[in-house]
């Protein structure tokens, strides 16, 4: 809990620890580092005022999300003008926007990809439609040609039979023609 004292509102450390997302260590290394002035009590506890913690949170900042290194921050600490800072951020705000644009081609492709995928998705369910229509069709037409197959052995056994009917009864007409007796102009005539 925030103290009131003749200096203003101070914080404890475990006050310090919730404010400014940092753990106990880090908080004791930063001061040590970076030589900060913190105030104690009688008893040697740490307080800090705002302005300690609003500087805690900037060098956090610095370090975690800028990738400042301790010395740049004790740069920045004295005044000095921290080209390496300029660079560093320079840089990663081109990486940053080189990802960014990588990330807007890759979800560009992946869309597109996806439109590729749907399109041919219904390409081949058409195909399939039109396959299996095909397929019944075929069956269609084998069911059609062994119908007319089977009707023409049919008919060719019955004209084969037909055949040797005929066959038969020329024979045996001709065997009756031989069997008769010649007539009188056949004898006359010779035959």
């Amino acid at each position: 809990m925030p103290k009131n004292t003749d200096e203003g509102i101070v914080y404890t450390l475990k006050d310090t620890v919730k404010l400014t997302g940092l753990s106990i260590d880090l908080i004791r290394l930063y001061e040590k580092e970076f030589n900060l002035q913190i105030q104690r009590t009688e008893g040697g506890h740490r307080r800090y005022t705002k302005d300690n913690i609003d500087l805690l949170i900037e060098i956090k900042k610095r370090i975690q999300e800028q990738n400042w290194s301790y010395k740049m921050v004790n740069q920045w600490l004295q005044g000095e003008v921290i080209t390496e800072a300029v660079d560093i951020q320079s840089n990663l705000e081109k990486k940053i926007d080189s990802l960014e644009n990588k990330v807007q081609e890759l979800l560009d492709r992946s869309e597109k990809d996806e439109q590729f995928q749907l399109a041919l998705i219904q390409r081949l369910d058409e195909q399939g439609t039109l396959i299996k229509q095909l397929t019944d069709k075929l069956d269609s037409q084998d069911r059609y040609i062994e119908n007319n197959l089977d009707k023409r052995d049919e008919k060719l056994t019955s004209a084969l039979r037909e055949i040797s009917d005929t066959k038969k009864l020329i024979a045996a007409a001709q065997e009756n023609l031989e069997q008769k007796p010649k007539g009188f102009w056949t004898r006359i005539f010779g035959g």
